[in-house]
């Protein structure tokens, strides 16, 4: 009977770490799926700002460009008008991060000072000479 329960109780610690690790693994996955979507959003931002397809007033573009997404996709959610105008938004308001900045080290006043062993080196001849 003793062992039934040592069984029993193993298995049970079993099941909950298999439990554990399947939570985790979803999490991992919802990230993963999560920035996925951030990028194809980015990119369709991008895409709708640098080919300026919605420029031109009255052409129905978000609707347009919804309804063919939703056939071509075949998705029921995602692609709604106000989604696409959106991601313009999101491309267009952190666009700017994303461009290659100067880095810090380039604002440095001395970027190109001599190294502190020079500077031993020099007090060390010095101090030799002087004997």
């Amino acid at each position: 009977m003793s062992q039934l329960l040592h069984i029993d109780a193993e298995y049970k610690q079993w099941i909950q770490e298999l439990s554990l690790r399947y939570r985790q693994s979803q999490i991992k996955a919802s990230i993963r799926v999560n920035s996925e979507m951030l990028r194809f959003y980015w990119s369709v931002g991008k895409d709708i700002t640098e080919r300026q397809f919605d420029n031109k007033y009255g052409t129905h573009f978000y609707e347009n460009l919804s309804r063919d997404l939703v056939t071509a996709l075949n998705v029921k959610k995602g692609c709604s008008p106000t989604n696409l105008k959106y991601t313009k938004y999101f491309y267009n308001l952190y666009s700017s991060l994303s461009e290659n900045r100067r880095q810090p080290a380039d604002e440095l006043v001395n970027a190109n000072r001599q190294q502190p062993a020079a500077d031993f080196e020099m007090q060390f001849c010095t101090y030799e000479s002087m004997r």
